[in-house]
């Protein structure tokens, strides 16, 4: 069967999206207001800061969600960067990364409880969060978004994907500094001695 044929290749990378959306973003978000504290901490302000957490918070999500349904609905995917993208094993792979990342960074968010923001909370003192997946990486919930864009790009292959691929890698080695920047003026010794023992990512 060919790649485009398969609905379940077209619709797996568009269902993970929707149940990553739902349990990882818009779910935490419930919860946060349930616990009476914003976890949207970004404006639209025009600092650096606020810019790169749009992009990586907002306009990222909203262009591949546009492509995964695009893929979805219709089959087309456009072309892809290397033949080895049409590899089965290669989008078993993928699956398998949505998969574990979608798992871990709904572990990493339970791991953080109230501590969770999306973005920068200048207004809140936040606590330092070192145990579970924070043990491994101080960036635990980056690491399984950075994990999950990569699985669709060996589902799909497309240079539409690899360009949602790079453009994340980019948004969010920047996002991680302007967070850990924040934490370090929040927990100066602590964090400094937490960064010596746990790497950035793995």
């Amino acid at each position: 069967m060919h790649f485009g044929d398969s609905s379940f290749w077209r619709f797996l990378p568009l269902v993970h999206a929707g149940v990553f959306g739902a349990t990882a973003v818009f779910g935490r978000i419930v919860i946060a207001r349930t616990n009476r504290h914003d976890a949207v901490s970004f404006s639209r302000g025009e600092s650096a800061r606020d810019f790169v957490a749009r992009c990586f918070y907002v306009w990222l999500p909203v262009v591949d969600g546009v492509l995964l349904a695009f893929y979805g609905l219709t089959g087309q995917r456009g072309q892809t960067v290397l033949s080895i993208f049409d590899g089965e094993w290669v989008r078993w792979i993928g699956a398998a990364c949505m998969t574990i990342a979608l798992i871990w960074v709904v572990c990493s968010q339970a791991a953080m409880g109230s501590a969770w923001r999306m973005g920068v909370d200048s207004r809140t003192a936040t606590e330092l969060i070192t145990k579970g997946p924070f043990a491994l990486s101080r960036n635990p919930i980056y690491l399984g978004i950075r994990v999950t864009i990569f699985g669709q790009l060996l589902v799909l292959g497309t240079w539409p994907v690899l360009v949602i691929w790079v453009m994340s890698e980019l948004l969010v080695q920047v996002q991680v500094r302007f967070e850990e920047e924040h934490m370090f003026s929040l927990h100066p010794q602590r964090y400094a001695e937490y960064c010596s023992r746990v790497r950035r990512w793995l």
